[in-house]
């Protein structure tokens, strides 16, 4: 659905909630899909999200709202939803989205709803709850299409046709007499290949797979790199546990990438709902705070050490922050940079050398340039040629520090087993504030001690 169409449709959604006019709310969702509907819901106060789920008359599409609205948002779907409905809704959903709506249901409910489930999808959520969520094994679906190598072309597109419980059929996957993944075909294979042609002569043998319990993370980057439109999990026998979809993959790259932003400003993920506690909040953001807050009180320190020369030259005091903004921004677009390498899997701690080569030209050329227009602008408005010189020699030597401190710091970091993306802010932050300072007033103060 085109952006504007879809905005036009969830204010029309919110409209009809609050009037409580449900004949015209009926007409407008059966127009509209799950997931739009879902985008509509965090707009809506509790009792109007009651008001637009009761009015749905699609259990597809209620099943689907289920799947995609947030943690709170479903607590309060399901908190006065009759418990044989919630039933016929998760029965109603492929089994790894069953298994993620039930996993943030309230724990009562929760084994409640187990107990009433169908026994196969019982099963398989159980099989998935032993997972991390965030693993592969937490966000695979168990139920994938496979048959023995024996099978031929024919064979197969019949068990396709018959099948009735794979989610998305990508690839066939092939496997032997003990239950091993030895293969995969794709679709196409199955159909430009003669009927009578076994699966073990059109398989490729080299099967990407992954195992259970890898971070999601490095699934999606497995899944980025070799193209895949699904992947294997397997155990440690290479028996096939389930598969990961792309449609899976790009939740993941989504959840991960607004994680790492959220990190690197010191917010932590549960923040991003706006019925988080305020104390909870405080606490989840006094710590990275407190680094600039130390950083703050060491900036001042040292700035007693030139006391006498900011009184003799207060025009020194104005150009601080400008030396500082400037060299904070290049540490920070080079630290954004760098994370979002190592979250891709690009960039490693052993190349930190070419990484900092790297971002030291980057900072150096962008340090030369703004160092030129700072220094004649400081000589044609106050007419001091060496003070000039100095503000242009500090700001081009803090960006090219800024730079290499915003590239060495992530990748030290994560040497160190610490995500980068949560601590590396702070700390190139709070560093460029002080080794900032320090290079503007030791290079400007021994400039203009020369002409005394």
């Amino acid at each position: 659905m085109p952006e504007n169409l879809l905005r036009t449709r969830v204010e029309a959604i919110r409209r009809l909630a609050r009037r409580r006019a449900g004949r015209p709310l009926v007409n407008v969702l059966q127009k509209t899909r799950g997931e739009d509907v879902a985008a509509a819901m965090p707009h809506l106060a509790p009792a109007e999200q009651r008001f637009v789920f009761e009015h749905i008359v699609d259990d597809g599409m209620a099943a689907e709202l289920l799947v995609n609205v947030g943690e709170s948002d479903l607590a309060n779907l399901v908190k006065q939803l009759p418990l044989e409905r919630l039933v016929e809704l998760l029965d109603a959903m492929e089994v790894d989205d069953e298994t993620d709506v039930i996993a943030l249901l309230p724990e009562q409910i929760r084994e409640q709803v187990m107990a009433r489930i169908e026994k196969d999808d019982r099963q398989h959520v159980e099989e998935l709850l032993a997972w991390p969520e965030d693993s592969a094994g937490g966000i695979m679906q168990p139920v994938a299409f496979r048959l023995h190598a024996d099978a031929n072309c024919r064979e197969a597109i019949q068990a396709l046709q018959e099948s009735e419980d794979v989610e998305s059929v990508f690839y066939l996957y092939v496997e032997n007499d003990a239950g091993q993944l030895v293969g995969v075909a794709s679709l196409r294979n199955l159909l430009t290949n003669p009927p009578n042609t076994s699966l073990a002569e059109m398989m490729v043998t080299e099967v990407i797979t992954v195992p259970p319990h890898m971070d999601q993370e490095e699934v999606a980057r497995v899944v980025s790199r070799y193209d895949l439109l699904a992947v294997p999990v397997v155990d440690d026998n290479r028996r096939l546990q389930g598969i990961v979809t792309v449609d899976d993959v790009i939740d993941v790259i989504r959840e991960e990438a607004a994680e790492d932003m959220m990190l690197m400003v010191g917010v932590h993920q549960g923040e991003a709902d706006e019925q988080a506690g305020v104390l909870q909040s405080v606490r989840q953001r006094v710590a990275w705070l407190l680094i600039t807050l130390v950083g703050g009180i060491l900036i001042a320190e040292l700035a007693k050490f030139w006391e006498a020369d900011i009184g003799a030259f207060p025009i020194l005091a104005g150009f601080l922050p400008v030396v500082i903004g400037m060299g904070g921004n290049v540490g920070s677009q080079a630290a954004t940079i760098t994370v979002r390498g190592i979250a891709l899997g690009r960039v490693e701690p052993r190349d930190i050398l070419r990484v900092v080569w790297r971002e030291s030209r980057i900072g150096l050329i962008l340090g030369l340039a703004y160092g030129v227009m700072l220094a004649i602008y400081c000589l044609a408005r106050f007419h001091q040629p060496l003070f000039g010189l100095g503000v242009g020699i500090a700001i081009t030597a803090a960006m090219a520090t800024a730079a290499i401190a915003g590239s060495i710091i992530p990748l030290t970091l994560e040497r160190m087993g610490v995500d980068p993306a949560v601590a590396t802010m702070p700390f190139v932050t709070t560093l460029m504030d002080l080794v900032g300072g320090v290079i503007y007033f030791s290079v400007t103060t021994a400039l203009i001690a020369s002409t005394l």
